[in-house]
């Protein structure tokens, strides 16, 4: 039973059985999911068996069914890993395993659910006019500034700190972009460290505190990769959510040193382009390299021409684009010294709703 839906800005639906996205899509939960465009599902099943046997196969792991359009996994693991993708005429559905979400999560390098997820939504908004960009987002004046950078960069310290001095919450992970310039809301669950909850004043409670300390434990014993410590909590509990934003300004951060200077337009497309082959590496998904293999209707150089379309005509758009570069991560201090007229009122302490 699909007993968790999600409908973004009935724009595209997600439907699953398992809460492994509610911490990306909790503001779009929803009971109803028809006025969606596409509908994405991703189903657990440990039932479930595939077999490459008298099929088309890409490489040990993956292979091809024609009938119904599908790229299917399968590892001799200690027991059996299994996915399955199949391309629809109205979404995606991905099915796998209880050892797939192991394995995946061992392995990365696209194989997880959430790269998968993150790669078919890329396709789906690239073929719609659409984007994606590794970025925080913030309304500020009725202005939208987008902040892409890479991630452990400063995007949700720079926008929790910019919201708590009156800027309204758009996302602090991935701004979905329309061709029109504007930014739709995503406010993903946040991680917070322990210096950025002490920055900002929160009032934590007792299971809060020991959570994070667990959290950072955890981060030293396994490292980031496996636990990447610090405290989730939703930005919609302590400020204002815009629901979109005509994006006016980017701002691309960085640390390393000190710096604050204008960016010429084909610096910040390449600058835009490198963070999104960083970290939304879409076209080098391996089930998205295997449907390109096996069926030529789906066309990956395509799509990232379309891809590159965009993101240049989206820059062409901006009227300030700006790096700012930070020796101690305080980015929204050089926003402020720079552009004092940001700031709409002075820092006090956040308590939730």
């Amino acid at each position: 039973m699909l007993n968790y839906s999600y409908n973004f800005h009935n724009f595209f639906s997600l439907t699953t059985n398992i809460d492994y996205f509610d911490g990306l899509l909790h503001a779009f939960k929803s009971t109803g999911i028809a006025d969606a465009k596409t509908a994405f599902q991703f189903v657990l099943d440990n039932k479930l068996k595939i077999s490459l046997l008298n099929k088309p196969v890409f490489n040990m792991m993956l292979g091809y069914d024609a009938q119904t359009d599908s790229v299917e996994f399968v590892y001799p693991w200690i027991r059996p890993v299994c996915a399955r993708l199949t391309f629809g005429r109205e979404g995606f559905q991905f099915t796998f395993n209880k050892n797939y979400l192991r394995f995946s999560r061992i392995v990365a390098e696209g194989w997880e659910v959430i790269d998968v997820f993150r790669s078919l939504l890329m396709v789906y908004l690239i073929k719609s006019g659409m984007y994606m960009a590794h970025s925080a987002a913030i309304k500020l004046d009725g202005e939208g500034i987008l902040i892409p950078s890479f991630a452990n960069t400063g995007k949700t310290t720079t926008a929790w700190m910019l919201c708590m001095r009156g800027a309204q919450f758009l996302t602090d992970e991935l701004g979905v972009l329309d061709s029109r310039g504007n930014c739709l809301s995503l406010p993903c669950s946040s991680l917070l460290t322990s210096g950025l909850a002490k920055s900002l004043g929160l009032n934590l409670t007792r299971n809060q505190k020991l959570s994070m300390q667990i959290g950072r434990l955890k981060s030293k014993l396994f490292s980031v990769r496996f636990a990447a410590g610090g405290l989730r909590l939703y930005p919609e509990d302590f400020f204002e959510v815009s629901d979109s934003v005509k994006i006016r300004k980017v701002d691309f951060i960085q640390n390393g040193i000190d710096d604050f200077r204008r960016m010429t337009f084909d610096e910040a497309v390449g600058r835009l382009m490198a963070i999104r082959n960083f970290e939304l590496g879409w076209s080098s998904n391996p089930y998205l390299i295997a449907e390109s293999f096996f069926n030529p209707s789906f066309d990956l150089e395509e799509l990232q021409k379309t891809e590159r379309e965009f993101v240049t005509s989206f820059m062409s758009k901006m009227e300030e684009i700006y790096l700012i570069s930070s020796s101690n991560g305080s980015h929204y201090k050089s926003l402020e010294d720079h552009k004092p007229q940001m700031i709409l009122k002075p820092i006090s302490r956040l308590t939730q709703s």
